[in-house]
């Protein structure tokens, strides 16, 4: 098996506190999940999506992927749904409500990754305290604890990870590649649309 292959971008979640889906958000015309996609297929062979209900995102001609466990657990699921697929060793998890991506850095990810021993089962920026866990790699390898976690009504992927030992990237780290750590931006509220330019919605 191979080390590095696979990214799937999460598309699920209510966006409750957005008010609309934000899944189908465009920047200057184009959909997020097309500018994501595009950039992740610089890094990784295989780009798909995690999503409940396929039908509307048809149209971006990509693999489509719904969670194992559909009861509403949040990231988690789809975290587990991804790894259930992989193909690769590690896949490389994203928000689609987080589209500034930055591939240098993704690439510095998969360099640790490669350079650490005994292989961490996975590897997550901190920012301060906070995991930025919709940001991440995961291990195949991290399945079946995971699986066990959501058995035993576990559904914190911020405890799942701690419960890994997941790696962590500190923050000094990451500012070196982004000194603003745009790339962690995140799009929950209709007053966060303002933190980027051009952006609307379908």
């Amino acid at each position: 098996m191979k080390i590095f292959g696979d990214a799937m971008i999460l598309c699920g979640g209510k966006s409750s506190r957005m008010g609309f889906d934000k899944s189908l958000l465009k920047i200057n015309g184009e959909y997020v999940i097309n500018i994501m996609a595009d950039k992740l297929c610089h890094v990784f062979d295989d780009v798909s999506l995690c999503a409940n209900g396929a039908g509307k995102f048809e149209k971006f001609g990509l693999p489509v992927f719904s969670d194992i466990y559909n009861e509403g657990i949040g990231p988690v699921a789809a975290v587990h749904a991804a790894l259930s697929i992989a193909k690769s060793r590690y896949i490389f998890v994203v928000a689609v409500d987080m589209p500034l991506l930055n591939l240098e850095y993704i690439r510095h990810m998969m360099q640790v990754l490669e350079n650490t021993s005994p292989p961490p089962l996975a590897l997550v920026p901190v920012i301060g305290d906070f995991m930025e866990s919709t940001h991440a790699f995961f291990s195949v390898d991290a399945l079946g604890f995971i699986e066990e976690q959501i058995e035993a009504g576990n559904f914190s992927v911020n405890k799942i990870l701690k419960g890994l030992n997941a790696m962590c990237l500190q923050e000094e780290i990451s500012r070196g590649f982004d000194p603003d750590l745009t790339m962690f931006t995140n799009l929950n509220y209709v007053d966060d649309l303002d933190k980027i330019g051009g952006i609307s919605r379908d």
